[in-house]
């Protein structure tokens, strides 16, 4: 496709909305659930209210199969209209700028990457009339949008926040050209555009800290917080003060835990801020603080800390009264707290109307007080399902599921716990049972990063895809994993193929002990750092683990230092956070060779199944012919690698989604069964 055709994508109407059912025969068993029907784009998403709670938007399917704009009012809600669709790509993220317009972005995940085109931001009345080209797509030639008319802003500005004073402006982050040194990062401003006309302006901040990435606004939508870096890895956090000018509250190492790092969320109506810091306690998990720029002093108590969870969440404010009325979070699920009485009678309402679901109300300007709410109804068995509540008469509409084709009677059950592993650290695990009686033949699934948060416990298409062959799947949060503390984060510290490594065997062997996993019939998987520890777990644990499948997996910790990772953070990851975190290329030089698979593929003759993308720059292909080349040339010819053309770190096209997973199964069955 031409890059004039990408850019000029019009925008169409007519949209088709798939709220429940399955066309196809309905499966009768959990085997017979087609693999498509996992890893399909799913049928309806993101639905949002109006700041005045009359109309809903809501990504639906187009008559193309794409995700399209449309809207519906809260007294027909099942009777959507569309108003924005691309012929290239799907409707990505949408906000309702005020009660009658609307931004969105746009989203090319079934694209090759070569020809993936993400973001952008596009406006338009709920009526569909004034659209507008607001900010062209990564990558797009500057060219004039297919019906604005105007000239879109370059692909350096992007969509900040909402100014939710009732009127046609969106703040967006304008990112100056790099310099090319990357040890520099680029200062940005933030700017107010209007939605309609195009014009903007830099809202004014004075003399802006150099190196500023990031802002946060205060509640009247002016610069409140620059958050600037250094030359190395340093980062401050700086505070417009009453007198105008900038003060810095804070300077930290980004890859190193520091007592007094602050990580400003919020401000609040009174000037406040609302900070994530450490609270102190045995597992030094982060908590949400009230914080005094004046006086440099946070609270000596957090407004919210979640036991043996880090804070990952944002306050929930009314900005109607002008009130904090609760939080949401993430613990071992998502979920929300209310501070407020009225609120709270409401979630017990709507929670015992959804006794056996997960329920998230969506709050709008003014939530206390508004007549509905859009509530979010999620299980391990359910895929988020959408509804909507009337306050009085306290009643719920059915909008619409995000896997209508999907029997939850067939889909598997997910259980979240703690075990110990060897030296007596807590390990979070999810694992998802298949139905039936174990022990099951059981895929330990190893999520990558390594240091973010890897499982919740909710639907997964993965998961209960294997779980639906009949595997026992574990997924553990090694040490290394964000979310837990920062003692369990630290741990993982030069620990790839160590104890971050063991920890991975450890949940293995709880799961045999239970009686749930089947000694005999254990494979490992996983994606990217998943991909490493299984081929990493192939060498360490032979008798364990009779099969690996590693999809874009790191197979040589040296590589990365060379070809790997361009992608991410510039040149400081690779020159201060990865000899930190996972070994100095000099200094531990000797680890690194001992716990790199391409240096022990001799050690491994169990069957692997490996897939890349050709065009991954996170993890780029060497790593998977090398290891294919090594396994090989030391005699395990039961080895196969999948190139997929155009794809990176990932596999966006469907048809590759479904071909990967497909071969997978195979592949299981073959070897575990």
């Amino acid at each position: 496709m031409s890059v004039v055709s990408r850019a000029l994508c019009g925008v169409a109407f007519g949209l088709v909305a798939l709220l429940g059912g399955h066309h196809a025969m309905a499966a009768s068993k959990p085997a017979e659930i087609p693999v498509e029907d996992f890893f399909r784009v799913p049928a309806i998403l993101r639905p949002a209210l109006s700041p005045d709670g009359k109309r809903i938007a809501m990504l639906v399917p187009t008559t193309e199969g794409r995700k399209g704009l449309a809207i519906a009012r809260v007294e027909t809600p099942k009777k959507f209209v569309g108003i924005a669709q691309f012929s290239d790509a799907d409707v990505g993220s949408v906000q309702w700028v005020n009660n009658e317009r609307l931004v969105f972005s746009a989203a090319q995940m079934d694209a090759a990457v070569a020809d993936r085109l993400d973001g952008g931001l596009y406006a338009i009345n709920a009526d569909g009339t004034e659209y507008k080209w607001l900010i062209e797509r990564g990558y797009a030639t500057h060219t004039v949008g297919a019906t604005s008319g105007t000239k879109p802003l370059p692909n350096r500005f992007r969509l900040h926040s909402l100014t939710r004073d009732g009127s046609d402006d969106v703040l967006v982050q304008q990112f100056y050209e790099f310099s090319g040194d990357q040890n520099v990062d680029p200062t940005s401003r933030l700017v107010r555009l209007n939605t309609k006309d195009m014009t903007y302006k830099v809202l004014p901040a004075g003399d802006v800290p150099p190196s500023t990435i990031e802002w946060l606004a205060d509640t009247k939508g002016m610069p409140a917080i620059a958050i600037s870096t250094s030359r190395k890895s340093e980062m401050a956090v700086n505070w417009r003060s009453w007198k105008g000018g900038w003060e810095e509250l804070a300077r930290f190492d980004i890859f190193d835990r520091s007592e007094n790092r602050i990580d400003p969320v919020a401000v609040d109506y009174d000037g406040t801020l609302l900070v994530l810091a450490y609270s102190g306690n045995a597992e030094q998990t982060k908590a949400l603080y009230r914080y005094n720029p004046t006086t440099r002093q946070r609270a000596a108590q957090p407004l919210v800390t979640i036991a043996g969870f880090d804070f990952d969440g944002a306050p929930i404010f009314d900005r109607a009264s002008k009130k904090l009325l609760g939080f949401q979070f993430l613990a071992e699920t998502a979920g929300q707290v209310w501070l407020d009485a009225d609120m709270k009678a409401l979630q017990a309402a709507v929670d015992k109307l959804l006794p056996n679901t997960n329920n998230l109300i969506q709050c709008t300007v003014a939530c206390t007080s508004a007549e509905h709410h859009i509530v979010t109804a999620a299980s391990d068995r359910q895929p988020p399902t959408y509804f909507l509540y009337e306050r009085a008469s306290n009643k719920l509409t059915f909008l619409g599921a995000t896997y209508p084709w999907l029997d939850s009677r067939l889909l598997a059950t997910q259980e979240y716990l703690r075990i110990k592993a060897r030296d007596g650290m807590e390990l979070p695990l999810y694992y998802t049972k298949p139905q039936g009686k174990g022990p099951f033949p059981t895929v330990a699934l190893v999520h990558g990063g390594p240091f973010v948060r890897g499982h919740q416990w909710g639907f997964s298409p993965e998961a209960q895809f294997l779980a639906s062959r009949g595997y026992l799947v574990l997924e553990v949060d090694f040490r290394g994993s964000e979310g837990y503390g920062d003692r369990h984060q630290r741990a993982g510290w030069k620990q790839w193929g160590l104890a971050m490594q063991d920890d991975v065997t450890d949940a293995v062997r709880w799961a045999i002990g239970q009686g749930l996993a089947d000694a005999k019939r254990i494979a490992i998987a996983g994606a990217s750092y998943g991909g490493y520890a299984t081929m990493m777990g192939l060498v360490k644990e032979p008798e364990l683990f009779k099969a690996g499948i590693n999809w874009v997996g790191v197979t040589d910790i040296e590589l990365m230092y060379e070809v790997g990772w361009s992608d991410f953070m510039g040149g400081k990851w690779m020159r201060y956070g990865m000899p930190k975190m996972v070994g100095d290329p000099t200094a531990d030089a000797a680890q690194l060779a001992s716990t790199s698979p391409l240096k022990r593929a001799a050690e491994i003759k169990q069957p692997v199944l490996m897939a890349y993308g050709e065009m991954d720059s996170r993890v780029p292909l060497p790593h998977g012919k090398k290891m294919l080349d090594a396994l090989k040339k030391a005699g395990n010819q039961d080895v196969e690698l999948i190139v997929y053309e155009g794809e990176g770190h990932g596999f966006g096209l469907a048809k590759n989604r479904f071909d990967f997973y497909r071969r997978m199964e195979t592949f299981l069955a073959k070897h575990l069964n």
